[in-house]
């Protein structure tokens, strides 16, 4: 199995692990470049998903420590990888979950991720490596001169390759709201505290390490006007600012993936949000953009 499924980038940080008598063997960044004679793709630096103990044809990266008999541990991104060595590791999918068996149990285990998580982080990926391709291909043509059955033909083309992009839209909204709670209060995992209300709105609470409980609301719709909400939408936006005020939470926020939204609240309905901090992503990660913090 090993020659099959390890071939390739990530074959000699297998053999290097396999070689490795110590239980705990940390590695930065820069080391399993080196080992590796490679660079880690920008994924390995941002998300935990690329780093679970997932074994599939796909992500061949995990099979490199799972074979050599190890498992990711910790991950502080951009520094460092512990690797644990285990007697005995089962990793069986069902009902999309990485289940475990006879592992060595660590003080603070990381929560694995889920295969649901890792497909959607892949597919997305596989999606915008499509998008580029796509455009590239077509960098040449100019639509407006083509005939209407080649503009819908092309157009047909771009539908097949962005199915279900809203869903996709979420998947990433969530994921930088994660990264911004995560960074903010360091907190261990958020992912299984996040519940989809609806379409477009996710609810999150938790309790930070400082006792303080969290609450926030993530909005990913775009608006329907480009200078007010329409009727509906400034009814819900309200909803959800009286359920956020009506939580025990110390800490609220209100995520908008839209700077039109943003801009919307920020200019007429500032003075509904009392405590609320308005947070806009990703922004807010990049440059602390944001109205209240």
């Amino acid at each position: 199995m090993a020659g099959y499924t390890l071939q390739g980038k990530y074959f000699p940080l297998y053999e290097y692990l396999l070689k490795q008598k110590e239980r705990h063997i940390v590695l930065t960044f820069e080391e399993i470049e080196e080992i590796l004679h490679a660079k880690l793709p920008k994924s390995a630096y941002k998300y935990q998903a690329w780093w679970g103990n997932t074994r599939s044809g796909t992500y061949v990266q995990a099979a490199a420590w799972i074979e050599a008999g190890f498992r990711v541990d910790l991950v502080q991104f951009g520094r460092c990888v512990e690797f644990v060595k285990v007697s005995k590791e089962i990793l069986t999918k069902k009902k999309n979950k990485v289940m475990r068996e006879a592992l060595t149990p660590k003080t603070t285990p990381v929560e694995d991720t889920t295969f649901t998580e890792m497909e959607s982080f892949h597919r997305i990926t596989q999606k915008m490596d499509a998008a580029q391709q796509f455009f590239k291909n077509n960098s040449y043509r100019h639509f407006s001169e083509e005939s209407l059955v080649s503009q819908f033909e092309v157009f047909c083309q771009w539908r097949r390759l962005f199915g279900k992009i809203e869903q996709d839209v979420n998947y990433l909204a969530t994921q930088l709201m994660q990264a911004f709670l995560l960074e903010k209060y360091h907190l261990e995992s958020i992912h299984s505290h996040i519940k989809q209300q609806d379409e477009y709105t996710f609810i999150f609470e938790e309790q930070a390490s400082t006792g303080e409980k969290i609450a926030a609301i993530l909005k990913t719709t775009p608006p329907a006007l480009s200078s007010d909400f329409a009727p509906s939408q400034r009814s819900i936006f309200l909803q959800d600012c009286r359920l956020l005020s009506r939580t025990n939470a110390t800490i609220q926020y209100y995520f908008v993936s839209d700077a039109c939204i943003f801009n919307i609240i920020e200019k007429k309905y500032k003075q509904y949000l009392g405590t609320i901090q308005l947070i806009l992503l990703p922004k807010a990660i990049t440059d602390q953009h944001s109205l209240h913090a």
